[in-house]
């Protein structure tokens, strides 16, 4: 009797429990799997304005951000975080929208100056587009083809940002082989070179292990090849 009492509390507290509360409890659960299979430290939400860890920065930092289910560790000789950020973007004339990213960031062991670069989809809303390069007034598109053809399959999903005066070297570091497989394996990620960091983002998708371990293993796969191209920008 008392057994049944008790899984019966359990369901009602469970039917009326808030659905981010229950969708943060599910998603936590996820990520500390995740964590320990790999070996990383998880601490769940961190505060921005806090020194205690090392902030998440990037193209979706703003003020007002939330970051939640942080994690440190290594892997593949790399140091690695990763988070699940929550914001809601405003821009003038485009409607607000919320947004909720999972990113995973690698330190890149290179000492070489690398230019901003952001991978885009085509498929990113104009209200993000339109923020993003309020923020970042010199990306633009660049055009590329300088060392050889792009492959379809990359061209028809991605973009690459970078300053005007930085294309060639954004080519050196993603040439048409490298992007060839980011658009053949990367399905709807995307990433950003900045500050020595390679960002991996996966925008509003439920975190799960297959997802999770997707973009360690071609984070750390992207991070070897800019390491790897890096010394190219001075040629």
């Amino acid at each position: 009797m008392k057994e049944t009492v008790k899984r019966h509390s359990k369901y009602v507290a469970k039917a009326f429990m808030p659905a981010k509360v229950l969708q943060s409890r599910l998603h936590a659960k996820v990520y500390k799997q995740f964590a320990d299979r790999l070996g990383l430290v998880y601490f769940g939400f961190v505060d921005q304005r806090s020194d205690e860890h090392k902030l998440v920065r990037g193209l979706t930092m703003s003020a007002k951000h939330r970051d939640n289910h942080y994690c440190i560790g290594h892997y593949e000789g790399y140091d690695v975080m990763l988070v699940e950020r929550t914001d809601t973007i405003h821009f003038p004339g485009k409607p607000k929208r919320g947004y909720e990213w999972i990113i995973m960031t690698f330190d890149l062991h290179t000492t070489i100056d690398l230019p901003h670069i952001f991978l885009g989809l085509h498929t990113h809303s104009d209200t993000f587009y339109a923020h993003i390069f309020t923020k970042f007034g010199q990306l633009a598109k660049a055009p590329l083809g300088t060392f050889g053809a792009y492959d379809p399959g990359f061209m028809n999903k991605y973009s690459i940002y970078t300053e005007p005066a930085q294309t060639i070297q954004a080519e050196k570091l993603i040439d048409p082989q490298t992007a060839a497989t980011i658009g053949a394996h990367f399905g709807s990620l995307t990433a950003e070179i900045t500050d020595g960091c390679l960002y991996i983002y996966a925008e509003n998708h439920r975190p799960t292990m297959y997802l999770l371990e997707k973009m360690l293993k071609y984070g750390a796969w992207l991070a070897t090849v800019i390491d790897t191209n890096a010394p190219k920008l001075h040629q």
